[in-house]
Order: C-alpha cells, then structure tokens, then sequence
C-alpha cells in the first residue's frame, strides 16, 4: 500500500493554515529585533548628542477682583483670564518688559531691535491659564541660557501685573465717569416726566389716583338695572300665576293662603313696607352722586359737562323716587275686603309699571355713565403709560446711584489683587531628555525590526513546525533526533568498534538514544509491522544524517532481540564499515559480482542480533549495480534470514542509486534537516519516490534543537549542516581504493566540523 500516495493529497487538500506564531517569531527573528533596537539607540544617542540643550522656567501670577455687594462687603470673584495668553505675549507688554528691566543686556537678546527681541521672546513664552476654577496664571519660558531664563519670566509677570491693576483703574474711572454721566441724564428726564404728568393731572377729569368716576358708576347703574330687571320679572312671573288661577276658578282661600292673607302681616301691610324699602335704596344710590357733584363743582366748576351730567342723573333720580312717594301718598290704604285676590293682583300691576319706569331711567343713566367713562378712557391710558415711564425712569435712576456708590467704595478699598505667587527660578533641562531619546530610538529601532523580521517570515518558505511538514508532504512523522552533544558521543576509534555517532550504545540513556528508540518502535508497531522488514534509509541531500539513523536504528532493533543486518548500499561513499569498525575488503559488491559468498560478506559486530554487510570493492557503476536482479534477489535471501534489513543509500536527490533501491524495498524512510531549501528538496523527493512506487513509512527530523522538559524540543531552530557531498560515477576511474578512503576520511573531518 502506497502510504505517500494515500496521504499527500487529501492530508495537503483539507488542511488549513495556522494562525500566525507570533512568540515563535519573536524567537526565530530575535536576533534581528535586537540588532535595530541596538542601531535605533546608537543612532539615537548620536541624534541627542548633537541637540543643543533646552531649559525651562515658570512663574505664577494671580489675578483677584472684589466684588462689593450690598453693605460694602466684598467677596472674591473668579476672573475670566482666557485673554491673558494673549495680553502677555502682545508686542506692546513684551517691548516694555524688555526696556523696563534691560533684557536687551541678556546674550540671548543681544544686539536685537525691540521688535525682534519681543517677537523672540514671545516664542520663548508660554502661558497657561487652563487651571480649572482658579485665578492663577502659568507664565513658562523656555531658552538655551538656564540663568538668563528667571530675568525673563519674572520681568514679564511683573509687567503683566503692572498692567492689569493700570488697565483696572483706568476702566474703573472710565465707568464712575460713564455712570455718573447717566445718572445725571436719568435724573433731569425723570424730573421732566413729573412735570408733564403734573400738568396733565391738573387737565384731565380723573381722579386723584387715577381712577375713571363714570367707570364706577356704570357700575353702580348696570347693578341697580339687573336688580330692577329681575323684580320685574318676579313680579310678572306672580301675576301671570294669580291671573291664570283666577280664570281657572281655583279655591280662593288657597290663593289668599298663598299671598299671605292667613299670615301675621297682611298684603297691604307687606306691600307698603316694599316700597318704602325700593324707595330706601334709591336714595342710598344718590347720596354717592350728590357727593361726586360737590368734589367736581370745586374741582372743575360750575360750567363743566362732567358736571352737568352729573346734576342731571341726580335730578332724574330724584324726580323717580318723587314720582313713587307721591303715588304712594295718593293712593289710601285699602281696607281689607273679601275680594282680597283682586286688590293684590292691581297692586301687582302697579309694581310691575313702577318697576318698568324705574328700568327705563336707571337704563337712561347707565348709557350716560358708559359714554362718559368712554371719553376718559384715553386720558385713563395715558394716565398709567406716564406713571409707568416715572416708575421705570425711577428705577434706573436708583440702580445707577448704587452702581456709582459701589464702584467708589471698590476704588478706595482696592477691589482687584494682582501679584506674583511664585517668582521663577533656575531654568531646568527640558530637551532633550536622554532616557527619551534612547527609548524612542529603541522603540523605534524594534518596531522596524519587527516589521523587517516580518517580512522575511513571510519571504521564508523553511518550516517551524512539524505540522507543516505533515500539511506539506502528507508524511507522518516519526522521530526528531536532537542534535548530539560532544558529551554523549563514544570514545575515539580504537577504545571501542562503534563509531563515535553510536549513541544508543555510547550514551543509552541520552534524548538522542530515546528518540531513536522511539523510531525503532515506530518500525516495529506503526509502519505494517512484520510486512515491511527491508527499509530503505536515505534523505533529500547530504549531511541529513542518513547513515547515522541507519546505524542507531540496526543498534535499536538488535538490542530490543531483532536479527538486525545493516547492508551498505552507498558504493560511492561507502561508510557502514567505518561506523561499525568492521572490515571492508569482501562485501556486497563482491557478492553481487558474484566473486564472494554471502557469509563471507556478512560480519559481526560486538552487539548480539546485529549484523553487517560493508560495502567491499568499489564499483565504477553503482547505478547499474543496484538496479541488477541480482540486488533484488541478494534481498529477498537477507528477508528470509533476518528479522528486519536496514538499507542505507545515498541522497535521493544527488544521485539515481537511492531511486533505484526505493523500488526493491518494502519501504522508505527519509530523514532531513529542517532548512530553507528543506520544502523544496522534499517535494522534489517525494516526487521521484512516488515515480518509482514506493511507500514512504515516515519521516525523521534530524537535529532538532532541545529545550528544557523531556522530549520538548523547539522546531524554530533546526540546524542545518549541509557538505560537499560529491556523487561522482567515475571516482574509480581516477583513485585507487586507498586514495578514495582518504578522501572519504578528509571529507568526513570535514563535515563533522561543521
């Protein structure tokens, strides 16, 4: 079963990418972050050294204003000082603070015209009045001359404090003058109005407070009508009932019952003292005439129409009430009769006509009353519109006054306060500030680091993961093999056979003798089991580690009870021999050429079940050799003899040999070093193995960087050593065997100090 081909697409097709590592990218890109961060601070330390030095100094001034209220107390108030930003940096305060206290003698002013210097010292300056609710003021001064900066600061407080209480009593006086000027205008107006009103009283026919006369008896008149009005109708309203029950022939006991007749007081009784009472109310009605008629016949004279009407509604009235007396008198009081209903229906009769001729004069002297108080009605408006104007001109004549009082009582008892709470001092360093500029430069310096480091994250296409390896290619993982520490390595050649690179001998209890044991046991278990017992070693390029996972894992295999044989299959560098010490003069090409048996190829080594077959002659047609029958045959013997064979092969990707093998073996397992030209190399190899139909058990990350905690390692940082591995078909044809092991030997020292 082709595991590869299983695997790589649908593995590469549903997999997604994963989110962004950014403490793996801080870590793999550290060391360029750290380099901007430390060319950010140089170049920020040179920017500050050729910074020219700027101090600052402040002062603070105060500003109160009094305000005086009502029985000369005085109470603080806050000012508006949103303008003083302004007022003290306007040329006019600065060019006098210069010539008042001789800033010009200053070096920073030296030798400048007044405008100059004020326009210098203006953008030197800088206040601040954003103090919330308060009256204080920030007067800051910023230059390259510490000392000269308190003269400067103090010179302009002083010379704004001296024009504000200048500026306030001369606005002060200029405001008593403005006020007592108007008082005096109110005062001359009002005294004119009075006079005008004076002369108009004396003309107009209203009382003396301003009251229309004929308004009120309109009043009096409309009352005494809707009282006349309403009898009438009572009087109507009885006789209408007495009349119809009269013509209905009804009991005439019930009706004298109802008019009183069985009363204590008798009708005629009843009826003399209603009239008496009529004729009571309408002389209390011109009593208030006759009086009114004597307070205008001194008033206005004996001539006045006001007058003359009034004589004539008092004549009117009294002719009524005569006229009602003498009817009265005429008439005798009748003796009781038995008719007694129809006597009371006459006098009925004779109230409502009363009553009628009353209405009528009472509705005379109201229409009299109401066209007299008409013509006054303008008079009347007039009237108040003049006592209004008095009483308005009154009261800003009386606030005027109190304004003027005020602000002579503020001007004696100094209502505004303006003074320096703190003079300015030593100008302190403001700039440039060296933890500053450092921090920025290396603030500065790492973010461009990040945003280098950044894009070459993005430009590097090596892996970090072993996630990306099993998304790119489709191929489990079975082993990372931690780089090997000169401490775990075996003893020099000669003290032992094994090779140094024998770490499961050398060093068992090592991470790097796990990490093989844990591809042994991947072998074993994972991959087929007892089906795929010829596995091919082989890598991408040189310098993997292919020969030294071939060797660790015989070890592995022969250790856990296996019958192991490791079989060189490399004929151009040939290197089992040198790993397991044994001898390389009889060996797998010999017995292919059919010039050596097979247990004469195969040797032994110190470890029970393993078992070696070197190389032996070097072939000038290796490629050729291995793609013999021969070859497949020799392996299908070694499968029946041993449990597991392990065939180590040169680099796919140097030269044809390992493809050649791929298709004679059970399977394949590749191991690499993670680098930049890691993807590129694997998928190519890939490529050729799925060509030749082979099944790739797994891959072996070789040289994987470990850190703290067991079997952790990091994937950011896998180191890889690549070498001159030269694949030469005729090296034979130019070196004897003796020259090639030398050059074997030099090339090894090589690649070991790497």
């Amino acid at each position: 079963m082709d595991l590869t081909n299983r695997n790589v697409g649908n593995f590469s097709a549903s997999a997604q990418e994963d989110e962004f590592d950014i403490w793996g990218f801080l870590k793999r890109r550290k060391f360029l972050i750290l380099l901007l961060m430390m060319i950010g601070v140089g170049s920020a330390w040179l920017l500050f050294e050729r910074q020219e030095p700027i101090y600052r100094t402040s002062a603070l001034v105060q500003i109160i204003q009094k305000n005086i209220g009502e029985g000369g107390i005085s109470s603080a108030l806050d000012r508006n000082l949103k303008d003083a930003s302004l007022v003290i940096t306007s040329p006019g305060l600065l060019e006098s603070a210069i010539e008042r206290h001789s800033l010009g003698k200053l070096s920073m002013l030296q030798g400048l015209s007044p405008e100059v210097a004020s326009d210098r010292v203006a953008e030197m300056t800088d206040v601040t009045t954003e103090f919330e609710k308060t009256t204080v003021i920030e007067v800051a001064v910023d230059g390259t001359v510490a000392a000269e900066l308190p003269v400067i600061a103090n010179a302009i407080a002083e010379e704004y404090v001296k024009t504000q209480m200048e500026n306030y009593k001369d606005a002060r006086g200029e405001l008593v003058t403005l006020l007592l000027s108007t008082r005096d205008d109110l005062h001359k107006e009002l005294k004119q109005k009075e006079q005008e009103y004076s002369e108009f009283r004396e003309q107009t026919g209203l009382l003396s407070d301003g009251a229309n006369p004929h308004r009120e008896r309109h009043r009096s008149y409309w009352a005494g009508l809707a009282t006349v009005t309403t009898e009438e109708t009572v009087l109507k309203a009885e006789l209408a009932t007495l009349e119809k029950a009269l013509q209905s022939g009804d009991s005439r006991d019930a009706m004298l019952l109802a008019i009183g007749k069985l009363t204590e007081r008798p009708a005629a009784r009843i009826e003399g003292e209603e009239t008496d009472r009529w004729v009571r109310s309408m002389e209390e009605r011109l009593v208030p005439l006759v009086l009114e008629e004597q307070t205008l016949n001194g008033e206005i004279g004996p001539g006045h129409p006001k007058l003359i009407s009034i004589r004539r509604q008092i004549e009117l009235t009294r002719a009524v009430i005569d006229q009602h007396v003498a009817k009265k008198t005429a008439t005798p009081t009748p003796k009781v009769s038995t008719d007694f209903v129809a006597a009371y229906v006459q006098s009925l009769k004779q109230k409502i006509e009363t009553n009628a001729t009353a209405r009528e004069h009472l509705q005379i002297l109201t229409n009299e009353a109401e066209e007299l108080a008409r013509s006054l009605a303008g008079e009347e408006n007039e009237d108040r519109s003049r006592r209004n104007e008095i009483a308005r001109l009154t009261r800003l004549f009386d606030d005027t006054s109190k304004q003027v009082s005020e602000l002579q009582i503020g001007t004696e008892v100094d209502a505004i306060k303006a003074q320096i709470l703190v003079p300015a001092r030593i100008g302190k360093l403001v700039f440039p500030i060296f933890i500053k500029f450092m921090g920025i430069g290396a603030i500065l310096g790492g973010m461009l680091g990040v945003g280098l480091g950044y894009l070459v994250e993005m430009a590097d296409r090596s892996f970090r993961k072993p996630e990306d390896i099993m998304r790119e290619f489709g191929i489990p993982i079975v082993g990372h093999i931690p780089e090997v520490a000169e401490k775990q390595l075996g003893p020099e050649k000669g003290q032992n056979e094994l090779d140094r690179m024998a770490v499961c001998v050398h060093a068992p209890r090592s991470r790097a003798a796990e990490a093989f044991r844990s591809v042994r046991t991947a072998v074993c278990f994972s991959i087929a089991g007892s089906e795929h017992r010829v596995i091919q070693i082989t890598s991408p390029t040189a310098g993997d580690g292919k020969s030294t996972l071939a060797l660790n894992l015989s070890i592995s295999l022969a250790l856990s009870g296996k019958r192991t044989i490791l079989v060189e299959s490399d004929f151009r560098r040939p290197r089992v021999h040198k790993f397991t010490g044994t001898e390389n003069q009889v060996g797998i090409v010999d017995v292919l050429r059919g010039q050596a048996e097979l247990v004469d190829a195969v040797q032994t080594v110190d470890i029970d079940g393993l078992y070696v077959m070197p190389c032996g002659s070097r072939p000038k047609d290796p490629a050729e050799l291995l793609s013999r029958p021969e070859y497949e045959n020799l392996l299908e013997v070694l499968r029946e003899e041993y449990d597991y064979v392990i065939v180590d092969t040169p680099p796919v990707l140097v030269v044809t040999d390992a493809a050649a093998v791929a298709s004679r073996v059970d399977s394949v397992i590749l191991t690499m070093r993670l680098s930049r030209h890691a993807r590129a190399a694997g998928l190519k190899t890939l490529e050729q193995l799925r060509e030749m139909g082979t099944t790739i058990a797994g891959i072996v990350i070789n040289g994987v960087e470990e850190s703290d905690g067991y079997g952790s390692y990091h994937y950011s940082g896998y180191q890889y050593r690549n070498s001159d591995y030269d694949y030469r078909d005729r090296t034979r044809d130019y070196f004897t065997d003796d020259q090639a092991d030398k050059t074997e030997t030099a090339l090894l020292k090589h690649i070991e100090s790497k």
